[in-house]
């Protein structure tokens, strides 16, 4: 990976880590947003908490460049206390309350980012490998 493309991958994967603090600390029913979360209901608030968290473990380890298993499960372990601690947070906001339930969606959604990294970095090392073979010149004598 070049320079410039980790240093945006590290900038996108660092605002959408702020855009999470600010979407989940946002006051709700008070000030001059308030409502703001209204066009949204709660049933689909609560299943955003899924890719939302998916999509920040599959930035975490990009930037990273985490392929291994047990190093993405650390990755989505960590992004899910992220999580829970924005959850935690979110009880001293007006109008907000931490919920156990966005706590276990915000790591139902890790987990599964991580094995959406996993499986795609699998196919991804198996495709190469099976274009390598397909392309290799056959050496001399050798026939195919």
């Amino acid at each position: 990976m070049t320079r410039r493309t980790t240093t945006v991958l590290w900038v996108t994967t660092c605002g959408y880590a702020l855009l999470l603090v600010a979407v989940s600390l946002l006051p709700s029913g008070i000030g001059p947003l308030s409502g703001w979360d209204a066009a949204v209901g709660p049933a689909l608030q609560n299943l955003l908490h899924v890719p939302a968290y998916g999509l920040l473990v599959g930035l975490t380890a990009g930037v990273a460049g985490l392929s291994r298993l047990r190093h993405l499960a650390l990755a989505a372990a960590c992004c899910a206390a992220f999580g829970g601690l924005l959850e935690c947070a979110q009880a001293a906001i007006p109008g907000r309350l931490g919920s156990l339930d966005d706590v276990l969606l915000n790591a139902v959604g890790s987990a599964a980012g991580a094995g959406a990294v996993f499986g795609l970095r699998k196919l991804t090392r198996h495709n190469a490998v099976h274009c390598d073979q397909e392309t290799a010149t056959p050496v001399s004598g050798e026939t195919r």
